[in-house]
């Protein structure tokens, strides 16, 4: 094997590791009904892309939670992008249901579950976070704010979901606080420090730090997570002239184990902001 050979293999490695084709965890099934609230499952197909989400049935407060889904299984392996980015990992639905907050939601990144005639490989590749994909998103979080008629929410976002939940939450003006879990919350910069190819069309969050320097926001990193380390959060923060409102944590975990049996404690940790 050349040394050109060698370099390519491993960017393609690393690029398949950030989109989540490498090491996925699958997890026991989770369904609506096994939430403390029972959610239904709604599917938003009035965007360009479908998506798929868990509504609740009835508002309790008037505040609804929603969890953001990762990238999925964006990649079969380092050089061949998978056909369905639903994801196997499915962290996100257990983190919910250790979860006691009355009004949760949940959402899917475009196509994953469900496709239409405008889903291609490119969304859940090189075109992830771009602002058509935001759009998307930000229609469905609209359309479950208004199915219970909440007034506020609070965003929580898994690995590439973590970006979602910043963009999204930098986008509109009744997010009153976004939490992360392994967030990759600087897609530029994390490709960068991987060695990988750059994805020309996706937004970044450390450019709207105008929108998100007000807002309460928790970031829970791995300390032992290879997939999205520290160094992102360091830069994330770098980003902000004020970071009162910025809270990094690092938790005894990696990218996908860890989280779960840990999660009401961290839910638990303050959110402080402007302090």
């Amino acid at each position: 094997m050349n040394k050109i050979t060698a370099i390519k293999i491993a960017m393609w490695f690393w690029l398949c590791l950030i989109a989540g084709c490498v090491g996925q965890q699958s997890m026991p099934e989770v369904y609506p009904g096994d939430l403390r609230q029972p959610l239904n499952v709604v599917v938003y197909d009035q965007t360009y892309w479908p998506i798929y989400t868990w509504a609740p049935e009835k508002s309790v407060t008037r505040t609804l939670r929603i969890y953001i889904e990762g990238d999925g299984r964006a990649w079969l392996r380092s050089n061949r992008p998978s056909m369905d980015p639903t994801p196997v990992n499915r962290l996100v639905h257990h983190l919910m249901l250790k979860d006691k907050s009355p009004d949760l939601a949940y959402i899917a990144q475009p196509c994953q579950y469900v496709m239409n005639e405008n889903c291609s490989r490119q969304v859940w590749t090189f075109k992830r976070y771009s602002p058509k994909v935001l759009v998307a998103m930000n229609t469905a979080v609209e359309s479950l704010k208004a199915s219970g008629q909440y007034e506020k929410l609070e965003l929580v976002g898994y690995s590439g979901g973590g970006a979602l939940a910043l963009l999204i939450a930098a986008h509109r003006n009744d997010v009153t606080s976004v939490r992360t879990v392994a967030g990759n919350l600087s897609p530029e910069f994390l490709n960068r420090l991987h060695g990988v190819s750059e994805m020309p069309a996706a937004l970044n969050p450390v450019d709207f730090g105008a929108q998100l320097s007000s807002i309460a926001q928790m970031h829970f990193l791995g300390a032992r997570d290879s997939v999205v380390p520290l160094q992102v959060s360091q830069h994330y923060l770098e980003a902000f002239e004020d970071t009162s409102c910025i809270n990094i944590d690092r938790v005894n975990a990696d990218h996908q184990s860890g989280w779960i049996e840990q999660w009401p404690l961290l839910l638990a940790r303050p959110l402080t902001c402007g302090q």
